[in-house]
């Protein structure tokens, strides 16, 4: 991949456009670096015209409608994030029951635990942040087709990032939530303090399986944990 090809492939990752938009933009700014390198410039040349990725898709962005994600769908897709997390943590509850079972032994069991419990705390901790600062959006939000951005329709930055998952750590998510339908932009309120937004993908509606990930997917989960760990406790 050449600098140009990887200057078109980030624009187009911060662009908030539909498919076909999307595909006549790529066409068109491929198009204008072939035009340039035949009139003899080097990429930086170009790139000084163009501006950074992030201002060429800043200003697209900028010159389109975009619909806010309204609070059930932010819902579902969180949903299905915590469905992921706690997929991911059905192993710990069979390592508790078969330890206890003394299927494996103790030691190694309670070691084994202790390091998979670890890891499930950092996961969840950098899950969100971390995601929503690549790419703009977790698993969860890219199934439901929504995708964070700052209020000027940038990529957010660390310090937004973070910001905005307070509430999701100090366990005041109800709280945060509550301002979504009374607020212009269906911002939380660390939306509001972050200065973040969340919007729909445009031209793209999410799948109705995805709706059923989202909504129930998490509920599924819970079912199979209990199913491990109930019998064991009776």
């Amino acid at each position: 991949m050449n600098q140009a090809d990887r200057y078109v492939e980030e624009v187009m990752r911060l662009l908030l456009a539909t498919r076909e938009e999307r595909s006549r933009f790529e066409t068109d700014l491929r198009a204008h670096f072939a035009e340039a390198r035949d009139r003899g410039e080097i990429h930086l040349q170009i790139v000084e015209k163009l501006g950074t990725p992030e201002a060429v898709a800043e200003a697209f962005n900028a010159e389109r409608p975009l619909e806010h994600a309204g609070f059930w769908r932010r819902l579902a897709a969180f949903l299905a994030d915590t469905a992921l997390l706690l997929a991911l943590a059905v192993p710990l509850f069979w390592l508790l029951v078969t330890t206890q079972a003394g299927v494996i032994p103790r030691l190694a069991g309670v070691a084994a635990m202790i390091l998979l419990g670890l890891s499930l705390v950092g996961f969840g901790l950098i899950y969100f942040p971390l995601l929503e600062l690549r790419f703009g959006r977790t698993l969860g939000k890219h199934l439901l087709r929504i995708r964070v951005v700052d209020e000027s329709c940038r990529p957010i930055r660390l310090g937004q990032a973070i910001i905005r998952r307070l509430s999701y750590y100090f366990d005041l998510l109800v709280l945060d939530a509550i301002f979504i339908p009374f607020t212009d932009r269906k911002q939380r309120g660390l939306d509001i303090l972050a200065k973040t937004i969340v919007v729909k993908e445009p031209g793209e509606d999410p799948p109705a399986w995805a709706w059923v990930v989202g909504l129930l997917g998490w509920a599924v989960c819970i079912a199979i944990i209990l199913a491990i760990v109930i019998p064991f406790a009776g």
